[in-house]
């Protein structure tokens, strides 16, 4: 009975061991997001219009991940939800105005490239998908939207996953390094077949986002032990490319955009992704490698070293108990 019961509790750290405590996380945001679908079918679209809607959906699907976070935290990682990327001090604020600049130039640096060689054209500005609708607010809305879809796919895919997984596979003949890396790895597929259903996705869609996930996303996360970077790039990316440049159906898919384009040559679509978006395209592909070297720059500027975060790998600080005869719990590295 006890090596059963080995299989789902760590007796040392006094809790379920990291693939169940990621597979209760995971099922129950799963969860969550087939409710809120459930609710919104069940809500006339009349009471509110789309793009407001789609701001309040992903607003409360935040809150329900924020929560399940502070629960997770306390009944099954014993660890402060600061631990998962939340040391906010200056350097995390830099880390975040950082991320969210790279992203945003990266996406414009596309965009530029894809207008000079015809394969995309601008056809009108500051568009709605209604003429009825309100540019400001619709921009807004959209923002809130962005923004939260942004930290809560931070939170489950890199905050809790990696940290976990990384965790779990932290055997003496792995080691923390790999524990991560192989972390990184097994997230960021699961992230990408996530994404695998969207409209007009593709094959090279679907790799493009495991490799923004591995190469940007999770490097800005293992290089530093915090969420800024990765928080910051993907506001920046998705914001940019949806409801400032108009891209992935831009105002008309999503309500409101600063510029309305169309594809102008089909010939570039390997390299525009087009009908689906950069990410089906190889450009982005190139975006992914220009996005970890400018990353790897800015921790060793900032930091003064690159490597694999000592933090994530680890378990939460807990206290030596000499009394009852247990052995002291190892110590985790906060991150700086």
């Amino acid at each position: 009975m006890g090596t059963i019961a080995d299989l789902f509790w760590n007796s040392d750290e006094g809790r379920l061991r990291a693939g169940w405590r990621v597979l209760v996380f995971w099922i129950t945001a799963i969860v969550f997001g087939l409710a809120l679908l459930r609710l919104r079918d069940a809500v006339p679209s009349v009471l509110l219009a789309e793009v407001y809607g789609n701001a309040a959906e992903a607003a409360i699907y935040l809150f329900l991940i924020w929560m399940l976070l502070l629960v997770a935290s306390r009944l099954l990682d014993r660890r402060p939800v600061a631990d998962y990327g939340f040391h906010l001090d200056e350097t995390w604020w830099l880390d975040l105005g950082f991320g969210a600049a790279l992203g945003a130039l990266l996406m414009v640096a596309m965009f530029v490239l894809e207008l000079a060689m015809g394969w995309i054209r601008v056809t009108g500005t500051f568009a709605t998908a209604d003429p009825g609708l309100p540019f400001a607010p619709a921009i807004l809305a959209g923002f809130v939207a962005v923004l939260s879809v942004v930290i809560q796919e931070e939170l489950i895919w890199r905050g809790y996953s990696i940290k976990n997984i990384a965790e779990g596979l932290n055997w003496k003949a792995i080691g923390p390094r790999r524990a991560t890396l192989i972390a990184v790895l097994v997230a960021s597929v699961v992230f990408g077949l996530a994404h695998a259903d969207n409209i007009d996705a593709t094959a090279l869609s679907t790799f493009n986002t495991v490799l923004i996930a591995v190469l940007v996303l999770s490097a800005g996360y293992v290089l530093t032990g915090q969420l800024a970077i990765p928080i910051g790039f993907h506001l920046g990316w998705n914001f940019v490319q949806v409801f400032v440049l108009g891209f992935y159906g831009g105002a008309a898919r999503f309500g409101a955009s600063f510029l309305a384009i169309e594809e102008g040559d089909p010939a570039g679509r390997l390299w525009t992704g087009m009908p689906y978006s950069n990410e089906g395209g190889l450009l982005s592909t190139g975006a992914c490698v220009a996005g970890i070297l400018l990353i790897a720059a800015w921790v060793r500027l900032r930091r003064g070293s690159v490597g694999v975060h000592p933090s994530l790998a680890q378990p939460p600080t807990r206290p030596a108990i000499s009394a009852a005869g247990l052995p002291a719990a190892r110590a985790a590295a906060r991150p700086g």
